[in-house]
Parts: structure tokens; sequence; C-alpha cells
């Protein structure tokens, strides 16, 4: 069932880069279809709490359209994704010198880059973030900034080794450029994940089911907003094997502790 409702999801998105919208239009369809979001970066714990927070502002200027971090044992990846539209070129027509488009996009990710190559700015943002970053022991890991660019379409440079070349010039260890098609690659390998907007006191948790039942057993619950549908499963309680806190010195059902103090979306 999973693969025929892929399969739709991989036609749909394909006709959709084929016209001509807004890049907003896209993103949309991504947070609704979040296997089409890149896991470039992403570690041996995955995306850390399935959660994805959109539309993520940073210093006075900065807006990345899709965050996550992902942990390992020893650290974190911070992974700041910007879409483009499809429309969007890499070269101007009929010649290998780079577009506006692709120029405009490169600068705003070095951009970003630089911003948080300064340590009091890198240690502000993360410290805006520090719910996030749990359990405690590892909270304090160091963390790499990591950038990932999607843009275009594969068919401007798919059939030149000179453009293709051209384009992976400007990746570096901590920086990837993807296609909008290659977006479609993996849907039957990536897991769904939760979408997420930060406010200054809680992040707001979208979507009537929780990816990954971590996020309300190791996060502070009142730093979490969720529907009304999403808040009742919470109060039934998690399914085996099951999410276990202690609380008073006694073995409680995460789930059940989270659902007396979370915030509720009306």
């Amino acid at each position: 069932m999973n693969a025929l409702i892929n399969d739709k999801i991989k036609t749909d998105f394909l006709t959709l880069l084929d016209e001509e919208h807004k890049e907003q239009r896209y993103q949309d369809f991504m947070e609704r279809n979040t296997g089409l979001i890149p896991r470039m970066f992403v570690q041996n714990h995955g995306v850390h709490f399935g959660l994805v927070l959109r539309k993520l502002s940073f210093g006075a200027d900065y807006k990345s359209d899709f965050f996550f971090f992902s942990k390992s044992s020893i650290d974190w990846h911070a992974v700041f994704i910007e879409i483009e539209k499809p429309s969007s070129r890499y070269f101007k027509r009929k010649s290998n010198e780079i577009s506006p488009d692709f120029q405009k996009a490169i600068h705003q990710i070095k951009t970003w880059e630089a911003w948080l190559n300064d340590q009091s700015n890198a240690a502000g943002f993360l410290a805006s973030l520090s719910t996030l970053q749990v359990p405690a022991h590892m909270a304090k890991h160091p963390t790499a900034f990591k950038f990932v660019l999607v843009h275009g379409r594969r068919a401007e440079i798919e059939n030149s080794p000179q453009r293709k070349q051209l384009v992976k010039s400007y990746e570096t260890p901590n920086f990837k450029i993807m296609s909008f098609d290659s977006l479609v690659e993996n849907l039957n390998g990536n897991y769904p994940l939760n979408i997420g907007v930060r406010h200054n006191e809680y992040i707001d948790v979208f979507g009537d089911e929780i990816c990954d039942g971590q996020m309300v057993s190791w996060m502070e619950p009142t730093h979490l907003r969720v529907s009304e549908t999403l808040h009742e499963i919470l109060k039934a309680g998690s399914a085996a094997p099951k999410q276990i806190s202690m609380q008073n010195g006694k073995p409680v059902d995460s789930w059940v502790r989270a659902s007396e103090t979370i915030r509720i979306r009306k």
C-alpha cells in the first residue's frame, strides 16, 4: 500500500515540477508528503525526534525553508534546507555561465554559513533550540552546521559532464546541492516526519500522528503544542514497546505523563 501511495506522490510531484508555480506551492506539497524532504547529513540516529521545523528564522534577516537536527553518539548535525523553484536555472541559456538564480542561491547559503561561523551567533542560535537538543547528557556534544540547496531540474545538467562538474564544484563537506527531481528517489525508504513551527515559548507540532514517540518522552511537554486528536492519542498511552519514564520514583507511560501538561491547539 505504501508503495502505491508513494508512486502517486511521485507522479503528482513530477507533474507539479513541470508547472510554473511559486516556491511556496512546492514547499506545501513537501510538507504534506514528508518523504520528499531531503535526508542529506542524517546521522545514524535519524532525523532527531522525527521533527522538521518549517520557515525557521535566525539572525536578523535569515529564514531556512526546512531545518532539523540529527545526532550520533558523539555529535550533532544542524541541517538547513533551502528550496528554490524547479524553474530556477543553474546556467544561462545556451551557455555554461552560471545563472543569476544559481548565484543568488549559493550566495544565500554562504551568507548563512558565514553568520553561523561566528561563535556568538552559533551559540545564540543553538540556545534558541535548546529544548530540542536533548537528552541532557548529549546536549553539550559539538554541533556541526550543514546546508542543502534544492534547485532546478536534473535535465539541465544530466547530459553534460562539464555542467555536472561545475555544479558539484560549489559543494563542500558541509554543503550539498540537489535537483528537485532527485527528491523522489528515496520515497519508499524515507520514513514520515512531523512538521513543526518554532514559537517563543513552544514548538507547534502539526499532524494527528506522532512520528517519533521519543519527542514527547524526552522533551519538556510544555514546550510542545499538539492537535486535540494527537492529545487524545497521548492520553491513551504509547503502544508496545512502551515509552517509559520515571516520575516520583515510579515508572510511568511517557505519553500519558506528557498529555497532562502538553499544550493543546484548539
